[in-house]
């Protein structure tokens, strides 16, 4: 038989050289897997959009040599952007140029296509990488890179782009999903104020932080209810009785202080938390708020009148001696003073 013919050393050697580059290409696969891995489980460890923005920059300055870069969430009712993330290696606290034109997103959204031109020159905050984030049913964002430290982005540095992308887009949907969920179990549908639920949750909120202060400071709490409002609505119709409703919470919410809370307490009825107040102060934001709603007039097309409504106020003020009940049912008393003794009037208890 004939005898096996001897292998080349040359072979051998063009062999091992093979196996240790494949053994490479698979540890740097592994790596690039692990880092994925530990980007995915970053982004959806929290339901903070901001949160979420910083872990998607903090990813991508990682792995690439970027000087500047955001992450901008759309809103599809009004077609603006919001800035929720911003990177720039230059200073600790980053901002979007005021000049930056946001409106080029609309675009790279539209098409749904990856956008980049490599840089040309140094200049800041241009817009050279910008990656959608979407899904079937939404336009959520985009990943913008607007300065690098290097001459060109690769292309496997673009699919690592392109994967993060894909991760970010479910982790920003999940969290504008729950935010939009808990929004809602919060709100009052037909008004857009609070609900019963965060009132009562707030109320003890504000409670236990005047106990924690341990001096004279105090809240006032306002229960508001529409006079005759079932006379009202039997007159002019449901329909327009929650136009109504709708228009007293704008005026009311554009004459409030900033920090002052409104309330929907429950059909004609709303309730307003004043932080940090005084007797005097209290009553006088009481009595504007009668005022307000006594002038405020609502046209009705049908008779082409234009009608108005009023208010009956109970008012108090938060005592150390008091739970939320008490508190509540002091303010109570005094709306039930108000109503009993001439409607359209704010009494103080």
């Amino acid at each position: 038989m004939p005898r096996d013919k001897q292998t080349d050393p040359e072979d051998i050697s063009s062999l091992k050289q093979k196996i240790e580059i494949l053994e490479s290409q698979l540890e740097e696969i592994r790596l690039q897997t692990h880092v994925l891995l530990d980007i995915a489980r970053a982004l959806n460890a929290s339901l903070d959009t901001r949160v979420i923005a910083t872990n998607i920059i903090s990813a991508i300055v990682s792995l690439i040599g970027i000087n500047q870069a955001s992450v901008c969430l759309y809103n599809e009712k009004t077609q603006d952007f919001e800035v929720i993330g911003v990177f720039d290696s230059g200073t600790l606290s980053p901002q979007i140029p005021p000049h930056l034109d946001l409106s080029f997103l609309k675009k790279v959204l539209a098409e749904g296509v990856t956008y980049y031109r490599p840089p040309q020159d140094l200049r800041d905050w241009k817009w050279i990488c910008c990656l959608p984030l979407q899904n079937a049913q939404h336009k959520i964002g985009s990943i913008n890179i607007h300065s690098i430290r290097q001459p060109e982005i690769t292309s496997e540095q673009m699919e690592f782009l392109e994967t993060v992308a894909g991760h970010a887009s479910s982790a920003l949907e999940n969290a504008l999903l729950y935010a939009f969920v808990e929004r809602e179990s919060i709100t009052d549908g037909l008004t857009g104020v609070y609900n019963h639920r965060y009132f009562q949750k707030r109320l003890r909120e504000q409670i236990s932080l005047c106990q924690r202060r341990k001096r004279s400071v105090t809240f006032g709490l306002l229960i508001i209810d529409v006079d005759n409002f079932k006379l009202f609505n039997d007159r002019y119709g449901h329909q327009f009785g929650d136009t109504v409703l709708q228009t007293i919470v704008r005026e009311l919410q554009s004459n409030l202080r900033e920090g002052d809370l409104i309330v929907r307490y429950g059909g004609e009825e709303f309730v307003i938390l004043v932080p940090e107040t005084t007797e005097k102060i209290i009553l006088l934001i009481s009595e504007k708020i009668r005022e307000v709603v006594e002038r405020t007039l609502i046209h009705y097309p049908p008779t082409n009148e234009d009608v108005s409504v009023t208010v009956s106020i109970g008012a108090t003020l938060w005592h150390p001696s008091d739970s939320p009940a008490s508190l509540i049912s002091r303010a109570d008393h005094a709306l039930y003073k108000a109503k009993k003794t001439g409607r359209n009037q704010s009494i103080f208890e």
